[in-house]
């Protein structure tokens, strides 16, 4: 999908929805200035064009007790590489994973319940990839916006 196939008014809804994911459509249509039968419309072939993935509440982990989160660098054994998507997607501690360039090629954002189990995901990480791992606890989120709309461009003389 190519951004440069959407309309100013396509990414003005994608922004709206980005930010608030259940904006009624009454909402969607003043932010466009469009009917709201347009923005439905537009929305719906946005979807089904796959601009739009899906709607999703984002639960708080905290909500479920206490968790422990981690960035874990993966640097697994060459042979491995090109399985570390397929089995950490079978973890279920492992919230999202990246490949990523330097000398780790994955990073994952581990949530867990507490150190011991984080301790086991290791081991398990490292003995079925064949790798070595590092990881940082995360003591508090300052920002995330990993849902958002990208930031626009900086453009010179603003």
């Amino acid at each position: 999908m190519r951004a440069a196939t959407h309309t100013d008014v396509d990414r003005l809804l994608l922004r709206v929805l980005a930010s608030e994911g259940r904006a009624k459509l009454a909402t969607l249509a003043a932010a466009t200035g469009l009917s709201t039968s347009a923005v439905q419309a537009r929305v719906r072939r946005l979807e089904k064009a796959g601009a739009i993935r899906g709607y999703r509440a984002e639960i708080a982990p905290e909500v479920f007790g206490p968790t422990v989160e981690a960035l874990v660098e993966i640097v697994p054994a060459p042979e491995h590489a090109d399985e570390v998507g397929r089995i950490l997607e079978d973890e279920p501690g492992v919230a999202a994973c990246w490949a990523v360039t330097g000398e780790a090629s994955h990073v994952a954002l581990v949530r867990v319940v507490g150190v011991q189990e984080l301790e086991e995901l290791l081991s398990s990480l490292r003995a079925s990839l064949q790798s070595h791992t590092r990881s940082s606890l995360v003591l508090r989120t300052l920002v995330d916006r990993r849902t958002a709309w990208p930031a626009e461009p900086v453009l010179e003389g603003r």
